[in-house]
C-alpha cells in the first residue's frame, strides 16, 4: 500500500493566501469605512451650514460611529441635535452623550461642561448640573497651577467660560435650595469681575423669587450692576427686565432706550435688547 505525504508546500501556501485575503478583506472594510465617514462628515457640515438639522445630525452621527474623538464635529452635532424641531428626548439624550463625550477627551473643556449643565437645569436636574459644573472647575482649580512641563495658562476665554459655569453652578444650587452657598458664589463672581453682569441679574432674580432670603431688596443688585458698569447696555437692558416684571413699563423704557445709546456690537445684548422692546 502506498505511502501518503502531507503537502507541507502546499498547506503553507494555502495559510499565506488565507491570511492575505483575510487582511485584504480587512482592508476593504476599513476603507469603506473610511469612505462612508468621510461622505458621512461633507454630508453633515454641508447640512449643517444650511441649518438643516435632522440631516446634519443624522450623517455626523454616521462619521462619529468611526471618528469618535472629534471634538469640533461632536459639538456640531449636539447642536444640531437640540435644534431639531419638534424636539423629542431622544434629541437631547443624544446631544448630552456628545458633551459627556467631549468631556472624556478633554476633562477640561470649559463649553461642553458649561452646555451639559444648561441642559440639565432645563430639564430640571439641578443635583446633574452642580455635579458636572462642580467636577469641571475642581479640575480647572488643579490645572490652573502652572504645569511647567507645558507651561499651560488660561485664556480670557477659558476665563469668561469659568464665569459662566460658576454663575450656572449658582443657578443649580438655588434649585436644590442651597440659596446661600449660592449667594455667595455669585456674590464672589461679580466681586472679581465687576463688569459679570450676568451674575448680579441672577441674584437680583433669586431677590425676586425668595425676598425672605435677602436682606436687599431685588433692585439693589441690578442697581449694583449698573453703578459698576454705567456703559454697559447689557446692565440697562436686564434692570429693565425687571422694571417689566414689577409692572413699571416707564422706567423699563428708559431703561431700554438708555441701552440703545451704548455700545451694541454683541449680537447677543442686541437680541437680548429687541427681546426686551417686544415684551
Amino acid at each position: 500500500m502506498a505511502k501518503r505525504y502531507f503537502n507541507w508546500k502546499l498547506a503553507i501556501v494555502l495559510v499565506i493566501s488565507v491570511v492575505v485575503l483575510g487582511a485584504t478583506a480587512y482592508a476593504l472594510r476599513q476603507w469603506q469605512r473610511g469612505q462612508r465617514a468621510e461622505h458621512g462628515l461633507e454630508a453633515g457640515l454641508e447640512a449643517y451650514s444650511q441649518q438643516q438639522w435632522e440631516e446634519a445630525a443624522k450623517e455626523l452621527g454616521r462619521y462619529l460611529t468611526i471618528q469618535r474623538d472629534d471634538v469640533p464635529t461632536l459639538f456640531k452635532y449636539a447642536d444640531a441635535q437640540l435644534k431639531i424641531r419638534p424636539a423629542k428626548a431622544g434629541n437631547v439624550q443624544q446631544a448630552i452623550a456628545a458633551y459627556r463625550n467631549i468631556l472624556r477627551i478633554d476633562k477640561i473643556n470649559s463649553e461642553a461642561a458649561t452646555r451639559l449643565t444648561e441642559i440639565y437645569l432645563a430639564m430640571g436636574m439641578p443635583g446633574e448640573a452642580e455635579l458636572i459644573a462642580r467636577r469641571r472647575l475642581e479640575l480647572d482649580t488643579r490645572y490652573s497651577i502652572l504645569d511647567t512641563r507645558s507651561q499651560r495658562v488660561s485664556s480670557i476665554q477659558d476665563r469668561t467660560d469659568d464665569l459662566e459655569l460658576r454663575r450656572l453652578l449658582a443657578l443649580a444650587l438655588a434649585a436644590q435650595r442651597k440659596v446661600s452657598e449660592a449667594v455667595a458664589e455669585l456674590k464672589a463672581i461679580f466681586q472679581e469681575q465687576p463688569e459679570q453682569v450676568l451674575a448680579y441679574e441672577t441674584l437680583g432674580q433669586l431677590t425676586e423669587q425668595r425676598p425672605e432670603n435677602f436682606a436687599e431688596p431685588a433692585a439693589h443688585w441690578f442697581n449694583q450692576a449698573i453703578n459698576n458698569n454705567p456703559s454697559s447696555a447689557l446692565a440697562y437692558i436686564t434692570r429693565a427686565g425687571f422694571h417689566l416684571r414689577s409692572k413699571d413699563k416707564a422706567k423699563a423704557l428708559a431703561d431700554l432706550e438708555q441701552a440703545e445709546k451704548l455700545d451694541l456690537s454683541d449680537p447677543a445684548v442686541r437680541l437680548r435688547l429687541a427681546q426686551e422692546f417686544i415684551n
